[in-house]
């Protein structure tokens, strides 16, 4: 495969937040190609040649943020892209099958970067090792890339600055369980493109201290995906236990179980993208929750990104649903170095309290929003 048909196949997983080159689309989703390099090496290198690379992202700004009970400045970092350093291991064991290990850290900027970190393998952001194959496809295990919804979802990468990440995060309860986009101890198998079709499975195991004391099968998970030169469709089913937790006399585990379908188009001047989800808490009392995400990236001039967010929240009842939406451009000094700008606001309803990027929120009801400058670099 060529340098334009591989580079093209890692944009297919990206989009599906998965590591296998699963489609060939010819010059298709230009923009994802232009943040491409902020995803580390396990996810965008997919060559069969021994490597050894460190990597990392540094990602500050500076913002006005206001909730209506409270305003302010901050100085963080984070809005654009996670923080972090990595490692990317690849041997060749043959011409097309290559044995792969990648440690990925991330960090803040508050003085407390690696304080609690590196104390176990779940705590990474990635730690995973994986048999990838032209031919029978990649199994992996660890901390690694799950079946849920992926992170193109959100054209803003479902990062700590955007109300993506917050919208979609199931509504408090008993039994109630976030299914992290890299769920620790998973077993995952993917299988090659067989007709513009590829298939997905997971087993994460409750192997840490806090599931430990429940069943050994912590979740389960199926994807399938279709991709041509302009359409990847994705449809997924996820099963994970909460963490025990007491009913009245006894001990229980409730199912969360989770569901997505998306669809991203490649129009030409831009890309569009359109998911439904949805988290059912097998426990009465606590709600349900669906979302609709639409999502907008356009390549501008040379090298700049445009984007475009908007994402509707319903929770089953008690009031709580809320609306998001983000605004935001990249201008591109460097290929791997970026100044951005973000515009975003939350709308919660009167009994909803969704906030985001660390916005303080004095009651339910209140609507954050915010306005960010910063500046990401990815080495």
């Amino acid at each position: 495969m060529g340098t334009t048909g591989a580079r093209n196949s890692s944009l297919a997983a990206m989009l599906l937040g998965l590591g296998l080159p699963i489609a060939s689309l010819a010059e298709g989703f230009p923009a994802i190609a232009r943040v491409a390099s902020g995803f580390g090496y396990y996810n965008v290198d997919k060559g069969y040649s021994d490597t050894l690379k460190l990597y990392g992202t540094f990602d500050a700004f500076v913002n006005y943020q206001d909730s209506g009970h409270y305003s302010g400045f901050k100085v963080a970092g984070g809005a654009a892209w996670t923080n972090k350093l990595g490692l990317y291991m690849r041997k060749a064991l043959t011409p097309s099958t290559v044995l792969e290990a990648d440690v990925e850290e991330g960090f803040n900027l508050n003085g407390q970067a690696l304080d609690q970190h590196w104390k176990q393998v779940g705590a990474l952001r990635l730690a995973v090792v994986a048999l990838r194959s032209l031919d029978y496809g990649k199994l992996e295990f660890g901390k690694t890339y799950g079946m849920g919804t992926p992170t193109f979802a959100d054209p803003f990468l479902a990062t700590y600055g955007s109300p993506y990440t917050y919208l979609t995060t199931p509504p408090a309860g008993r039994g109630a369980y976030y299914l992290d986009l890299r769920p620790k101890h998973t077993l995952a198998y993917t299988t090659p493109k067989f007709g513009g079709f590829s298939l997905g499975s997971a087993l994460s195991f409750g192997l840490d201290d806090a599931a430990s004391s429940g069943k050994t099968l912590r979740g389960k998970g199926l994807s399938v995906q279709y991709s041509n030169a302009r359409w990847i469709l994705l449809g997924s089913f996820n099963d994970y236990l909460s963490d025990p937790w007491a009913d009245g006399d006894r001990q229980r585990q409730t199912h969360n179980y989770f569901k997505s379908a998306s669809a991203f188009y490649d129009f030409g001047p831009l890309a569009a993208s359109l998911t439904w989800q949805r988290q059912d808490v097998d426990y009465r009392a606590t709600p349900s929750m669906s979302a609709w995400t639409v999502g907008i990236t356009a390549p501008v001039g040379k090298a700049d990104v445009a984007r475009l967010l908007l994402v509707k929240r319903n929770v089953e009842f008690g009031d709580k649903d809320a609306f998001g939406m983000m605004l935001g451009y990249d201008h591109f000094l460097r290929p791997n170095w970026a100044i951005y700008g973000r515009v975003a606001l939350i709308d919660n309803r009167p009994n909803s309290a969704i906030t985001y990027a660390g916005i303080p929120l004095e009651q339910a009801g209140d609507d954050p929003q915010n306005l960010a400058i910063g500046m990401y670099y990815h080495f």
